[in-house]
């Protein structure tokens, strides 16, 4: 029956019934519960899948000024990032962005916690995580809107004229 009822609010596109079913779902059995809990947790996951993703090549740097990476792609919420293996595994961490091809956008400085981590390489680690703080967010919207307008260089300096 939650089974239907969390798909009913999918269908419907009211998350708040989601929200709602879980809150019943902790008040029953614990089988029931459970699927509950995981049929909403994958929901959430879906509805995240399907929000705009945009190609955002960027230099990665940490809070001391040295690069350790890129970026892959990047939404309002989220990021994918290319960082050293040895990076800190299970925390938050807190990175700065730069588009090599635009001096006048500003370095964005974004924490995040980690949601997945895979080994690319010796070398290298991929970590998809939620953007948790921005230190402006109105800069960072702008860095959005010229990242989704220019494309993926921003690794690459434009060349001046």
């Amino acid at each position: 029956m939650t089974t239907i009822m969390v798909n009913l609010a999918h269908l419907l596109g009211k998350p708040n019934l989601t929200e709602e079913i879980i809150s019943m779902a902790q008040d029953s059995p614990s089988s029931l519960s459970q699927e509950a809990l995981t049929i909403a947790h994958l929901q959430g996951v879906q509805e995240r899948r399907q929000e705009e993703r945009m190609l955002a090549f960027c230099q990665v740097f940490d809070m001391e000024g040295e690069l350790v990476g890129v970026s892959f792609d990047l939404t309002r919420n989220g990021i994918c990032v290319s960082v050293p293996n040895d990076w800190p595994q299970d925390t938050d961490f807190t990175v700065k962005l730069r588009r090599m091809d635009n001096e006048a956008l500003p370095t964005i400085t974004i924490k995040l916690t980690p949601m997945w981590r895979q080994s690319r390489n010796e070398s290298f680690d991929e970590i998809g995580g939620k953007i948790i703080e921005v230190d402006c967010p109105e800069a960072f919207s702008t860095f959005l809107q010229y990242c989704q307008q220019a494309g993926p260089s921003g690794l690459v300096e434009r060349p001046t004229s």
